[in-house]
């Protein structure tokens, strides 16, 4: 059962935004997501939570509930972000791949971008420019705002010898920064989500619920869902586990920065499950009922997909959360810009989560049930004065 009151808001606020700094420092992308996985792991191991890594290099955390045949609940962010690795060097010249959509700027000359050697090193280059795209679909990816070829061209700010290929590259960003409400990191999308799950799962970490909880965090998430896929596809998870996305997902009217977190009812590829949603709904509910100033949105967030729709196609009871995203993937108005999200939807987000996991093994009701609950006078007006013959 829910706790009769929620987390403490100042802990997980100052928590949850060291987290998510210590996050924006490491330079992910899909395939290259160690770093931040690995300091995921220590945080989870330091909370004392189980850790353990499949054999696709996601990262499962638990605690464990008091009853192993009650349905658990997991918790699913990404922590890749869409990129480039190298995989040509000539002296200072370089041939890049991007891993993920990425802007029409990513592929501009003059962008800057950080290359990591093969010692951990960050080095700078610049953009030069990029294939033409070749097809039709490419050239519909331009028309809407997206690079439509996957090849880039960049020059090295100095001579250096990157080691074995490939090697990662990201966009030259902030790492991380707060101004007022507003936070910007290359990378919000979906750092902000597992700072979020890690947050909310050391919360609760001395709580007993009923079912066991889960933050699992995925990779090449940018590149097709790949990490959720295998997650999915393997049965990583029991079949009854209750599925949450926790994302960073594009603004949309009705999903907009500052009006607090979203439950996401579905994405670009299907829409959700209400049975799970019902959980969101009933924490969502117990939050406002001591925090009326609680914001909270729902809505559709059509413009990108997300794990929950990856394990969706394998079965699972699905439904999200997100956190209304600015520069999405970094398309800024006038170039290659920061991501950025509101610090108060970020905590309130991060609240939402340890409280719907506190519900972890219950079976939450949900207006559907008040729905179907008929009391024998509700009908009685609509039969007065009417002949029941046909």
């Amino acid at each position: 059962m829910s706790s009769s009151k929620p987390p403490n808001l100042d802990e997980i606020e100052s928590i949850g935004l060291k987290i998510l700094a210590d996050l924006g420092n490491f330079t992910a992308t899909s395939y290259w997501e160690e770093a931040p996985t690995g300091y995921l792991a220590a945080r989870a191991r330091k909370a004392g939570l189980n850790v353990a890594i499949d054999s696709y290099g996601n990262l499962l955390v638990l605690k464990s509930g008091t009853d192993r045949s009650a349905p658990g609940i997991c918790f699913v962010a990404h922590t890749d972000h869409p990129g480039y690795e190298v995989v040509e060097q000539d002296g200072r010249k370089l041939t890049l791949k991007t891993l993920g959509g990425v802007g029409l700027f990513a592929g501009r000359a003059g962008s800057s971008v950080i290359v990591i050697d093969d010692a951990g090193n960050r080095n700078l280059a610049v953009i030069t420019g990029s294939k033409d795209a070749s097809d039709e679909f490419g050239k519909s990816r331009e028309a809407d705002g997206w690079l439509g070829t996957d090849t880039v061209y960049a020059d090295l700010s100095d001579d250096v010898e990157l080691g074995r290929l490939p090697r990662p590259v990201v966009p030259n960003l902030v790492d991380f920064e707060i101004d007022n409400d507003i936070i910007r990191m290359r990378a919000a999308d979906d750092l902000a989500g597992c700072a979020a799950v890690i947050t909310a799962l050391e919360s609760i970490a001395s709580l007993a619920t009923v079912g066991n909880v889960y933050g699992l965090f995925t990779r090449a998430e940018e590149v097709g869902l790949i990490g959720a896929r295998m997650a999915a596809k393997s049965m990583l998870l029991p079949m009854d586990t209750i599925i949450v996305s926790v994302e960073t997902s594009s603004i949309l009217p009705g999903a907009e920065i500052g009006k607090g977190v979203v439950i996401r009812t579905g994405d670009r590829t299907a829409t959700f499950d209400h049975e799970a949603e019902a959980y969101l709904i009933e924490a969502a509910q117990h939050i406002k009922s001591n925090s009326p100033e609680f914001k909270i949105q729902r809505q559709l967030m059509s413009a990108g997909g997300c794990e929950a729709s990856a394990f969706k196609a394998f079965g699972y009871s699905v439904t999200g959360t997100a956190f209304p995203l600015g520069s999405w993937h970094n398309r800024g108005e006038s170039g290659v810009e920061p991501e950025f999200i509101s610090k108060e939807d970020f905590v309130g987000g991060t609240v939402l989560i340890a409280e719907t996991a506190k519900l972890s093994g219950t079976r939450p009701q949900g207006i559907l049930k008040r729905l179907s609950t008929m009391h024998p006078e509700e009908g009685d007006r609509l039969k007065v004065g009417r002949d029941t013959g046909v």
